[in-house]
């Protein structure tokens, strides 16, 4: 009876340290975390580009139900790929 009360002791003794170690380390992550601060960048790194994105789609959007001009387009013009914004037009220079 003593053998099996004394691996009793010792497995409750490793388990309960084992948690309080890991209670402890979470208690150590979250100092540091709070220490140092939140992480935010002031702006997104692509913001320009999805901004204008953004207000391209608004523009076609109203365009979508005028009915009296419509846009035709030749088969071999591609001015409208020009129109198109591209990302390395609005990165951010780091």
């Amino acid at each position: 009876m003593s053998m099996l009360r004394k691996a009793a002791d010792v497995a409750h003794k490793t388990t309960v340290t084992g948690l309080f170690g890991f209670f402890g380390y979470c208690l150590y992550n979250i100092g540091n975390q709070v220490i140092e601060g939140p992480n935010r960048q002031s702006e997104h790194p692509q913001a320009g580009f999805l901004d204008t994105i953004r207000n391209k789609i608004d523009e076609e959007y109203k365009k979508y139900y005028e009915i009296d001009q419509r846009e035709w387009y030749e088969k071999e013009d591609d001015s409208y790929l020009k129109q198109i914004p591209r990302r390395k037009d609005f990165e951010t220079k780091k």
